[in-house]
């Protein structure tokens, strides 16, 4: 078996990809039975964007936090609902405005540590909690958050608007460490002040402002791989991912084999023009993010993933929706 076999191997059975293939049949349910559902900008975004009168979108996103981080490691599940729900906005070229959580726990303790959690990740990312509800004696533990944002409706940024020849770049934060609650996460939040953590989200704002992209996402728990064949597939393009040029940028102390499949706690993956490119590097490290070229879009119905002279196909679009449908723009 290959070095690029092997690879691909542990994509196809890795529980942050594989969990995602349910997802064009909810969203087309949604789209097609539920009330207005196919609304612009909505399902399979990061974040719906919700039109006003005035010149700005509301952004509304939800994440929930399984169930064995709740009950191993409270607090981080407290913290990171708020981290994955201020990610979608950001993502989206918004500002967080204000968040919502939904509780349940029987163990106080858990119960405590995960308002401890979510607490601390108010201050982190400066977004007040405003609303909540509570089960304290509940069978099952878990914690979902919800956010609103606002953008200015000429800054929205989409999940699904990559074009053929677009490059596709992996912004992160080089300086960061293994997750210790989630062995496949960068944590570039530890440590760090809420106004380091702040500048660097808000790179997405100048990207947005500055009409340098043509799509946009965070980085989940999908990993690097799988966010961007998620983009690709909602654009309606195919691409390939260039695995070398993943693995001479991964911090030096993350394996390839790990790198392809991490959360990044200030990741986003973005697609840009060639002519954009340099605009992009600079924004980036203005905020103290470095910058990979991964790959590139195309007009074919399949994500490559490319490793020396090798090349396979990861995923094939061709007989219908793998991780999400496509999107309006498509």
């Amino acid at each position: 078996m290959s070095r690029l076999d092997e690879i691909l191997k542990l994509l196809m059975s890795f529980d942050g990809i594989t969990r995602k293939f349910v997802l064009p049949s909810i969203i087309d349910k949604l789209r097609l039975e539920s009330f207005n559902g196919n609304t612009p900008h909505g399902l399979g975004e990061d974040s719906a964007a919700i039109g006003t009168e005035s010149d700005e979108y509301v952004l509304l996103t939800t994440d929930g936090i399984v169930e064995s981080l709740c009950l191993n490691f409270p607090r981080a599940a407290g913290f990171n609902a708020v981290l994955a729900n201020v990610m979608d906005i950001y993502a989206a070229g918004g500002t967080p405005t204000s968040f919502a959580v939904a509780l349940s726990y029987s163990d106080s303790g858990i119960g405590e540590a995960l308002l401890d959690g979510l607490i601390t990740g108010s201050q982190m990312f400066r977004i007040p909690i405003v609303r909540g509800h509570t089960n304290p004696h509940s069978s099952s533990t878990y914690v979902v958050g919800s956010a609103t944002g606002k953008v200015m409706k000429s800054n929205l940024l989409t999940a699904g608007g990559a074009k053929s020849g677009d490059v596709l770049i992996l912004l992160f934060d080089r300086v960061g460490q293994r997750g210790e609650s989630y062995p496949l996460g960068w944590d570039s939040v530890t440590g760090r002040s809420s106004e380091d953590v702040v500048n660097r989200l808000s790179v997405m704002n100048e990207l947005a402002h500055e009409k340098v992209l043509t799509a946009a996402k965070d980085v989940s728990v999908a990993g690097v791989i799988g966010t961007a064949a998620m983009m690709l597939e909602y654009s309606g393009c195919g691409g390939v991912l260039n695995l070398d040029n993943l693995d001479s940028s991964r911090p030096s102390e993350i394996p390839l084999d790990d790198w392809v499949r991490m959360f990044i706690s200030l990741g986003f993956l973005v697609a840009t023009s060639d002519d954009n490119l340099p605009e992009v590097r600079r924004i980036a490290e203005k905020h103290g993010l470095a910058t990979t070229v991964m790959g590139h879009a195309d007009d074919s119905e399949s994500v490559k993933l490319r490793l020396g002279d090798e090349e396979c196909v990861f995923i094939d679009f061709s007989k219908g929706g793998v991780f999400t449908p496509k999107g309006e723009n498509a």
